[in-house]
């Protein structure tokens, strides 16, 4: 009995070497460091966290200009980039809003990359974005949507770059003295 079982246990032993030593060819293949990363789409400025206004005392016929630089700088195709008011012009009360008296006009263009936050030196027009009333701009020019704001470029690529020239004059009628306003604008792109 206890030689059958030692036969036994050796005929498994060395079915289980031989089973085992069968796999001695192997193949593989992988593919490894695989990487995804999403898209950007970016505006920039030059107004390092400024106001293009700081205005006191404006008087009819002295019309004050300022530029901002704009530049997209994501990587991918985007949507045009549009212009639209950030905040509704308010004033100190509603009965003092100089909004509906300011004359606002908005042009595009060119500009040398030297020139200094809201100076305007060597400012070349190239379109006009906008003429009327800052109370008008504000109130039709609210949201990205194609009626909602002014549309200004489409880049064609990273580091495009436009040149906006806001011209505001006071107009010359009794209601437009000792008001005032505080106003924003806003350029927005997306992606297609």
């Amino acid at each position: 009995m206890q030689l059958a079982a030692f036969a036994l246990t050796f005929i498994l032993v060395a079915l289980l070497v031989v089973t085992s030593s069968r796999a001695a060819f192997v193949a593989q293949n992988d593919n490894i460091a695989n990487t995804v990363s999403s898209a950007t789409v970016d505006l920039t400025d030059n107004d390092g966290a400024t106001a293009m206004f700081n205005l006191t005392g404006l008087m009819p016929g002295n019309a004050q200009a300022r530029c901002i630089q704009v530049t997209y700088t994501g990587n991918i195709d985007p949507t045009a980039v549009r212009l639209y008011r950030s905040s509704v012009p308010t004033s100190d009360a509603p009965a003092n809003n100089l909004a509906p008296y300011l004359n606002l006009t908005v042009e595009s263009g060119t500009m040398p990359a030297a020139t200094s936050f809201s100076g305007c030196s060597g400012f070349s027009a190239t379109a006009t974005e906008y003429s009327g009333t800052l109370d008008g701009f504000a109130t039709t020019r609210t949201v990205y949507a194609d009626a909602g704001a002014v549309t200004t470029w489409d880049p064609a690529g990273n580091g495009e770059t436009r040149t906006f020239r806001f011209t505001v004059s006071v107009q010359d009628v009794p209601a437009a003295e000792g008001k005032n306003t505080t106003f924003g604008f806003q350029w927005e792109t997306r992606t297609n």
